[in-house]
């Protein structure tokens, strides 16, 4: 189910927005952005009473002014009357939320699938160094693991030794490769040879897309090819502890504010 999703969410975005990515990577996220909040900003008339919504809204202005002027004259009733109005008044807004993200719920969560595929990483380019890592059982520490060559593709070395990693949860083998280009590959498949056992992981070189980062090929086989994170403007990190990558922090900094700023824009309540 999850690759059919994965599948359908790849075919309709590379349709509608596979040419942006001929843009720079910080082009692309912004127009992401900026389309999702267009989209939450957008189903709002499709969906909400807009002029009891505005109306609303001066209501609560109106309210918060009451409130004001009763707390200067410390009429503590008032105070509490005007705020018992205004949270009736704004049950309002809270009921109406719901409908607009209901709309745009299955778009957006088709366009985030897409940006996941699409934006997480720059695309490896010709003469770039990117890192090709296999976690293997740490009792293959010691060992070395011989990785095919693949023409056009320079290595540092095709056979690495493999690291132990003791101190990691759970602890694990390490071997890696640094590959470089000297020209564009559009799909190929780096071989890596694991005591008898063929690993195969996919490399794109100089495309719009590039390949999957991870793939994992048993519960302790798993190869990486460690691309450079997307961040926005170069400097936009990601939060590791609540396993948020860069162009999804990114992603949220400009949404967020743009959804108030094309409301404000377009007169949408």
């Amino acid at each position: 189910m999850l690759e059919w999703w994965n599948q359908l969410c790849l075919t309709v975005f590379d349709t509608l927005l596979g040419w942006l990515l001929a843009f720079p990577s910080d082009v692309v996220l912004l127009t992401v952005s900026i389309g999702t909040a267009a989209i939450l900003v957008l189903a709002r008339p499709l969906t909400t009473n807009q002029p009891l919504l505005k109306q609303v809204a001066a209501d609560r202005r109106r309210l918060r002014e009451l409130i004001r002027e009763a707390r200067k004259q410390r009429d503590k009733n008032a105070v509490r009357r005007y705020r018992s109005v205004r949270n009736m008044v704004s049950m309002h807004n809270i009921t109406a939320e719901g409908k607009p993200l209901l709309v745009a719920i299955v778009p957006i969560a088709m366009l985030a699938t897409w940006g996941f595929f699409r934006l997480e990483y720059h695309p490896p380019q010709v003469d770039e160094q990117v890192e090709l890592a296999a976690y293997v059982p740490i009792s293959a520490a010691g060992d070395a693991m011989h990785a095919l060559p693949v023409e056009g593709l320079n290595s540092d070395r095709w056979i690495q030794p493999i690291d132990p990693r003791p101190d990691e949860q759970p602890p694990y083998g390490l071997a890696t490769w640094t590959l470089s280009a000297l020209e564009p590959i559009e799909q190929a498949t780096i071989e890596l040879d694991f005591r008898g056992e063929r690993l195969e992981h996919p490399i794109s070189v100089g495309q719009r897309t590039y390949a999957d980062p991870l793939v994992f090929h048993d519960d302790e086989l798993v190869t990486e090819l460690r691309m450079r994170p997307l961040k926005l403007f170069g400097i936009v990190p990601g939060i590791p502890v609540l396993m948020l990558p860069p162009w999804i922090v990114a992603y949220l900094i400009v949404v967020i504010p743009f959804v108030f700023v094309l409301k404000w824009l377009l007169r949408i309540a």
